[in-house]
């Protein structure tokens, strides 16, 4: 890219030389004021189609302009000549330096008569000014050399159908997770199609990387074929995604069918109402001990309460393992009594 700063000062220098205002400078060339203290100050610079008048104002050649960096020499060509530029090969250094200020279709033509390869970095740098037919393009060409791991940096210009399609094979030939570094960018029903054929493929845990991206509808859908498949156990990896109805739905049924223990990897989620209805439960049917699991995320009013109770009827060494989860000054005050 031409030094901005470089080539600002010397459009000032000139301009100054010339003794013309900004302000006149920008009403010959048919611009704004902060168009020309813009590239006086080395914030934009030029385009293509200005730069023949700000020379001939200036007196001075498009090289001495751009100071006769690389680049230089293509933006002349096109200029002077863009229909021959459309059959004479161009090195790569030149298009990089000169895309900024060349229109998009300028930039199109000279990039199929490049010489040489652009490497990943500098695919990066031209992508902003060459067309979307050329960047998806560019784009399947990188991904047939690096994976989706090549298109990270680039996503955000790809187009959606190139980036949805890419990503499908991506899933299809290597694992769910190697979509992560294009996320943000596939569409959601694309995502949501890949997470259901990895469900199908490798249950709930081959959706964790992807989790956050995923709709709703698909997560609540596979946690529940999870849970009807293999129990609430293989819910773990994405609780933190699942809605409270159906975290819920499944604790209950867990519970009844396993007992509390069972609802130890997901009791976090779980709402202090059910939890506390399964615990009392629990400790009706099973004792003081049988709520250890879940110890921590029991309402402490409520864990207090019961092993008050179970304390007063069978004594300290029913209470003993869950001692570290009570209010030791009442239990203190139940055994003074």
């Amino acid at each position: 890219m031409f030094d901005m700063k470089k080539v600002g000062k010397v459009i000032a220098g000139l301009r100054k030389k010339k003794k013309i205002t900004q302000m006149a400078l920008a009403d010959q060339m048919g611009v704004s004021f902060q168009a020309v203290s813009n590239w006086e100050r080395g914030e934009t610079m030029p385009d293509i189609s200005k730069l023949p008048d700000l020379a001939r104002i200036l007196n001075v050649s498009i090289d001495e302009i751009l100071s006769n960096e690389t680049g230089t020499q293509l933006v002349k060509n096109l200029v002077e000549d863009e229909e021959k530029m459309s059959f004479t090969s161009v090195d790569k250094d030149e298009l990089l330096q000169a895309a900024p200020i060349i229109t998009q279709d300028q930039a199109d033509m000279v990039y199929r008569n490049m010489d040489g390869e652009l490497s990943s970095k500098e695919l990066t740098l031209i992508i902003p000014y060459i067309g979307q037919e050329l960047i998806d393009r560019l784009a399947e060409k990188e991904f047939d050399k690096s994976g989706l791991k090549g298109l990270a940096a680039i996503a955000p210009y790809i187009g959606q159908e190139k980036i949805d399609s890419l990503a499908e094979l991506e899933a299809g030939r290597n694992t769910f997770s190697a979509l992560a570094v294009i996320a943000p960018f596939i569409s959601q029903g694309v995502i949501d199609k890949c997470a259901e054929r990895e469900f199908d493929s490798n249950g709930l845990k081959g959706l964790a990387a992807l989790a956050p991206f995923i709709s709703q509808e698909i997560v609540d859908g596979c946690a529940r074929k999870e849970f009807e498949q293999s129990g609430g156990e293989g819910l773990s990896p994405l609780v933190p995604f699942i809605t409270q109805e159906v975290i819920e739905e499944i604790a209950v049924e867990e519970f009844e069918g396993k007992g509390l223990g069972a609802l130890a990897a997901m009791s976090h989620s779980i709402s202090g109402e059910i939890l506390s209805d399964c615990a009392r439960k629990s400790y009706e049917e099973k004792g003081i001990q049988s709520l250890l699991p879940v110890a921590p995320f029991i309402d402490e009013t409520l864990l207090n309460e019961l092993a008050v109770d179970a304390l007063n009827k069978k004594g300290f060494t029913e209470v003993s393992p869950v001692m570290p989860f009570l209010d030791s000054k009442l239990l203190q005050g139940s055994l003074g009594k």
